[in-house]
């Protein structure tokens, strides 16, 4: 006798009538599933196709890294560097002859390949750079080649693979090894991987699920009715999600993996919980079709939930900005809602049409005595066991607080693909990663290009070259990573001081000649002074004593000595006065070399490094010391000197004035002869003789004067010099080659230099207005510790605008510490937007179904709690125990499934205590859990399989989430929904359904 069914409380007629019609019409239901999944088939390509044509790219294009890649590129000329692959070779007998003739065809057929190669920067060809091309031993070399694309797409992916089939055949037959690698090329050989992967995924999986499912029902037959159920909805989704990707659905190279794997996990779950509600009924003696359209109408109510909570938290990535998540997202929700109507709709009359041939039916349930055993423990020592759970979850949970991220993508693939071996043959030749440039790009509205500009660009490569970490700064003021020393301004007081104790030495060696030039003067003016005084006593008693003019000629003629001795000294009066006309143009030569460091003496004056560096304020000092005595006149006092010598001479030789002089004594002494001849005015003549001698005299003394005034400036001039000359040689030996010294000009019109600008031309846009400095560090590209040193050195750039002329700049890193710093700010972003989106669906869903507020509060911080765990195990394996850290997207992805996923079983839970509690909490604690304590177990180790099927695959972010979920869903299964919640519960009584108790 067939029993009447048993309807527990939450029972759909909805779910029913579909069931129903599904049972009654069983042909036609799964004959339309099968016809959907064929139509999809031929009406769209395979699912592979489409993420290949489709798939987005893994970093939005609009991030601030990739948009300073874009305008660098514009700026110097580099349009096709955005995305940049690097043919690496190696020959053990280097580049040759043969090796560079292939070498130059393999060059012209990647320019020729226009429709995959976008620019060759032939680093070989240009001689500024060839040197760097080349390894130090000759025996490696490599090419950058700008590909069509973006990092991580895949039209990026086929011009990579045209780059390598160009290279290979370029160097067919010979002994180079050619390699293409860089950050395009190693994301290409993960869409590759992935792709080869997805096989050996499904295969594991499905080889998991099925051997779980043989476990749990022990028949062959049995365990195959939920895979005929999954297969036909894996090539429905498949065709939904091609349709979808051609209808413009974003998609990736993961989109496959991870819907597959939610598919056969998520699919199964729901038809194992429908099958053991099946199994409940039939043991009761219900007949197959209402058996199976009861439990359909009350396991379907579970299902529906469970699939809208998991399909709302997936769709909810869909908002996330990194593609790995917006595209996952989409493709795993319409998984799980294929999986989840075939699972209402495909599977009842698959049961049906089994148990009319005997297939399906329930066997005896081996395992309700030891879950009756573990429901009782739980209820009777609810505190004790509770306390255990919570530390074990605690503890996992404590050591996820020590999580490293990576965002090398390097690691996370197989060391046999070939970017990674491009990698390997650069570094046993190069520095390490010198093909994974960072640079620092100034960009400002005006013209760089002058005294200033480049005064402060220097200034800011200098506090870029002080930063811990940063190796070498090289850009325009510092082409060699060094700034130039001819740029130097301690380099050009050096020449300065260099130049002026020359002119010292040089004056040193005539001071022979000024003393003796000041004692001629002397003696010249002494003797003219006597005879003056002679003539004038004898000349004043001449009146009317003209009888003793014969006595004045005697007298004459004694002074002739000293004519004859002051005639002899002309030429040195004459040398004095040369020197006289010097004096000015030296005196205005070193006025004009102070001139020209005079804008510095302001520039260190207002440099705060400056007053902070005892080496620049020396140098300061020694600038300022010479623009005083320029201030003070000195240098013009000079130069009067100079020109009062010259004008004593009233611009006659000195020589010529001496002779006159003696001419004038020797007509004196020929006219006293004739002092008293008929006819004489001798008391005239006498008046002109006595006033010219002594205005011969006057000058005579003059001269002395000015020669002393000469000489003595002169010396103390040379001293003076001397102590310039000293210090500002002694400045520049102190701060030459510091980047800690101050004080930098390069004139506009270095950059004209042909080689010189040849180098500049890297460095400094054609306009002017953009400039660069490529950072060297040694640190990895892809660490953390690099992404902190780009956030700082960008902070020090732009603290080295203000008051400058890079002031309205702006400042901005290149390089793949700038991208990995830009996807970890959006992935905190994601995370905190999905984590917040995925616990409110959630609650909110539990919250409807559950009708109450306090239950869906400590299941959510249980699969909170659960996730924290879970992810502890993961990085205490990967991190401590391998040696791996976390891949970035590992994190988020497996808080969404483990929290989405794990609502599933609190539903089917907690919905079934609810109903098992009409009368007492306890008992329904024990009834519950010895009755779903089979489905849920079965379940979680179904879910954990799918998930554990990631780990056969090669790309470690597969690997580390397979993991992570695999490890939560079995601690969800043995230990949260085992003995956390129903611990909780027991303790909670009939206030986990507050505010609406059951009565």
């Amino acid at each position: 006798m067939v029993r009447r069914p048993h309807r527990e409380e939450a029972h759909s007629r909805r779910l029913a009538a579909v069931a129903r019609y599904a049972v009654t019409h069983r042909g036609i239901v799964i004959g339309g599933w099968l016809g959907v999944a064929v139509v999809l088939a031929l009406l769209f390509p395979q699912l592979e196709t489409v993420v290949q044509q489709q798939s987005l790219d893994p970093i939005p294009r609009d991030v601030a890294s990739f948009q300073t890649l874009d305008r660098m590129g514009r700026a110097f000329g580099e349009e096709g560097s955005t995305t940049t692959v690097v043919v690496a070779m190696e020959d053990p007998a280097g580049l040759g002859p043969q090796a560079r003739s292939r070498y130059a065809a393999m060059v012209s057929a990647l320019r020729a390949d226009s429709q995959n190669v976008e620019m060759v920067q032939d680093l070989l060809a240009d001689p500024v750079t060839a040197g760097e091309a080349v390894s130090a031993d000759g025996k490696a070399w490599y090419v950058p080649v700008g590909i069509h694309g973006t990092l991580g797409g895949p039209r990026a992916a086929e011009s990579v693979a045209s780059v390598r089939r160009i290279a290979a055949r370029a160097f067919d037959g010979t002994s180079t090894v050619t390699r293409v690698t860089g950050p395009a090329a190693t994301m290409s050989d993960q869409i590759v991987a992935a792709e080869r992967d997805l096989l050996y995924i499904s295969l594991a999986t499905a080889g998991l699920i099925a051997a779980i499912l043989l476990l749990v029902y022990r028949s062959v037959f049995t365990a195959m009715l939920p895979l005929l159920v999954i297969g036909t909805s894996l090539g429905v989704g498949r065709g939904v999600l091609s349709a979808l990707g051609e209808l413009g659905m974003p998609v990736s190279q993961f989109t496959i993996a991870f819907m597959t794997v939610i598919l056969l996990g998520a699919g199964t779950d729901y038809s194992v919980f429908l099958i053991s509600r099946y199994h409940e009924q039939r043991r009761r003696g219900v007949a197959v079709d209402e058996a199976v359209i009861n439990a359909t109408a009350t396991i379907g109510r579970v299902v529906l939930a469970s699939a809208a909570t998991v399909a709302l938290a997936f769709v909810a990535m869909a908002f996330a900005k990194l593609t790995i998540f917006a595209t996952s997202g989409p493709a795993c929700a319409v998984a799980v809602v294929v999986g989840c109507l075939a699972t209402v709709t495909l599977l009842p009359p698959v049961l049906v049409l089994a148990a009319k041939r005997g297939i399906g039916e329930p066997r005896q349930d081996r395992t309700r005595a030891y879950w009756n055993r573990i429901a009782v423990t739980v209820v009777r020592k609810p505190v004790p066991l509770l306390v255990i759970s919570l530390v074990l979850l605690l503890a996992f949970g404590g050591v996820a607080l020590t999580l490293r991220m990576t965002y090398d993508d390097r690691k996370g693939q197989p060391a046999t693909t070939a970017s990674n071996e491009g990698y390997r043959l650069l570094d046993r030749h190069f520095p390490k990663d010198v093909i994974i440039s960072e640079f620092l790009l100034v960009e400002s509205p005006t013209d760089l290009r002058t005294g200033r500009g480049l005064a402060d660009l220097e200034e800011m490569a200098s506090r870029v070259a002080q930063i811990p970490g940063v190796d070498r700064v090289v850009g325009v003021t510092r082409p060699t990573g060094q700034r130039l020393d001819q740029a130097q301004l301690s380099w050009q007081n050096g020449r300065i001081g260099d130049k002026l104790a020359d002119a010292v030495a040089g004056g040193d060696a005539r001071k022979g000649d000024l003393s003796k030039l000041a004692a001629g003067a002397d003696r010249l003016a002494d003797g003219l002074t006597q005879l003056d005084g002679s003539v004038r006593s004898a000349l004043t008693p001449l009146t009317g004593l003209l009888d003793e003019a014969g006595h004045a000629g005697q007298t004459i003629q004694r002074f002739q000595p000293a004519l004859r001795q002051l005639n002899a000294m002309g030429p040195n009066v004459d040398r004095l006065v040369e020197g006289g006309t010097q004096i000015r143009p030296l005196a205005e030569r070193a006025a004009s070399a102070i001139a020209v460091i005079d804008p510095l003496a302001a520039a260190l004056g207002g440099s705060p490094l400056c007053a902070a560096t005892p080496e620049c304020g020396s140098l300061r000092d020694h600038v300022q010391t010479l623009i005083d005595l320029r201030d003070a006149g000195f240098f013009d006092q000079v130069a009067n000197l100079g020109d009062e010598v010259t004008a004593q001479t009233a611009g006659a030789p000195a020589s010529a004035m001496i002779a006159q002089l003696q001419s004038a004594a020797t007509t004196l002494e020929r006219s006293m002869t004739v002092l008293g001849g008929p006819g004489a005015d001798l008391p005239a003549q006498m008046a002109r003789l006595q006033g010219g001698i002594g205005q011969l005299a006057s000058g005579a003394r003059a001269l002395a004067v000015g020669v002393h005034t000469l000489v003595d400036s002169n010396l103390e001039m040379l001293g003076g010099m001397s102590r310039v000359a000293a210090q500002l040689q002694d400045s520049a030996r102190a701060t030459s080659g510091s980047d800690a010294a101050t004080g930098f000009y390069l004139p506009p019109t270095a950059l004209r230099d042909q080689r010189f600008a040849e180098v500049a031309r890297h460095f400094i846009s054609s306009d002017g207005k953009t400039a660069r400095f490529a950072i060297e560090s040694g640190f990895d590209p892809y660490s953390a510790e690099a992404m902190r040193l780009d956030q700082r050195i960008t902070g020090v750039a732009r603290a080295a605008t203000p008051n400058t002329s890079l002031a309205d700049a702006t400042v901005s890193m290149a390089g793949f510490p700038a991208i990995n710093f830009d996807v970890q700010r959006l992935m905190v972003r994601d995370f905190l937007l999905l984590a917040i989106a995925t616990l409110a669906i959630v609650a909110l869903i539990l919250g409807v179904l559950l009708q109450a507020v306090l239950a869906p509060i400590y299941l959510l911080a249980t699969v909170v709690l659960n996730y924290a765990a879970a992810l502890g195990m993961g990085v205490l394996v990967f991190q401590y125990g391998l040696g791996h850290d976390i891949s970035w997207p590992v994190p988020l992805l497996s808080f969404i499934i483990l929290v989405a996923v794990g609502a599933d079983y609190n539903m089917l839970l907690i919905s079934r205590l609810r109903e098992e509690s009409a009368n007492n909490i306890r008992v329904g604690v024990m009834r519950t859990v010895a009755s779903t304590g089979s489905v849920i177990t079965s379940a979680g180790l179904i879910f954990a399989a799918s998930m554990f099927g990631l780990m056969v695959g090669s790309i470690e972010i597969m690997v580390q989430m397979g993991f992570v979920i695999g490890c939560g869903l079995l601690l969800d299964t043995f230990v949260v929904r085992t003995v956390t919640v129903p611990a909780i519960a027991t303790l909670l009584g009939e206030a986990s359904w507050w505010p609406k108790h059951r009565s």
